[in-house]
């Protein structure tokens, strides 16, 4: 690309901030040179590749979340918080979860959120071992549940094969006994659902003073 005649100039970060703008589930190097009006080469000149590309644009997203700690909440309702508010950030940024699931903390980002997490637990009488294991533990469900979100509305798109799935509950009288007591809720109803139940366990498991272990052991 030329400006005047002459040869224009982009940095890293121009590389990155084009690379947030299209987003990690489209990013590609010849996406992000399109982008910038240059060639895929010059931009080989900043990046490796797509995955090194994906790496800088995926700490980048990751260095906008900031996860608010109300210090009077319990362990529970923090971790609840904190996932819930894990979840509404994946959601805002397509791709993040899918890209979080697969390696976290990778960069400065993920370290000060962890480091954050072992912080707030540890307000709340929890070791760095423990602390650490709690936000990992949620953390990985919190992501996984929203990839499972995110998929479930693609699949939704396909209008026979969710007719087919309706037709199969209604077809079904115990699926339809246990799908009418079931109240209304939304996505984020059911999501606060499973977490408080996953972060109530790994306290009850797992008190303040209680060694960290991933092996299953009698309750105390």
């Amino acid at each position: 690309m030329k400006t005047g005649g002459r040869v224009a100039t982009f940095t890293l970060q121009d590389v990155i901030r084009a690379g947030v703008d299209i987003g990690l589930p489209a990013l590609t190097v010849q996406g992000v040179a399109d982008t910038l009006g240059v060639s895929a080469a010059a931009v080989y000149r900043h990046v490796a590749g797509r995955s090194a590309l994906e790496g800088l644009v995926g700490e980048a997203i990751l260095d906008r979340l900031e996860i608010s700690d109300n210090r009077d909440d319990p362990a529970v309702a923090h971790l609840v918080g904190f996932a819930v508010q894990l979840r509404r950030f994946a959601l805002r940024h397509p791709g993040s979860a899918q890209y979080f699931l697969r390696m976290f903390p990778r960069g400065p980002s993920g370290t000060r959120l962890l480091e954050q997490q072992i912080a707030a637990l540890g307000r709340r009488g929890y070791d760095p071992a423990t602390a650490t294991a709690f936000s990992g533990a949620i953390a990985t469900l919190s992501l996984g549940a929203v990839v499972a979100e995110q998929e479930r509305a693609i699949g939704l798109r396909d209008l026979e094969a969710t007719k087919a799935a309706l037709a199969e509950l209604a077809g079904s009288r115990v699926l339809r006994q246990a799908s009418a007591a079931i109240p209304e809720h939304t996505q984020e109803d059911y999501f606060v659902f499973m977490l408080t139940a996953a972060a109530t366990g790994l306290v009850n498991q797992f008190p303040p003073g209680r060694p960290i272990t991933v092996t299953p052991s009698d309750q105390p």
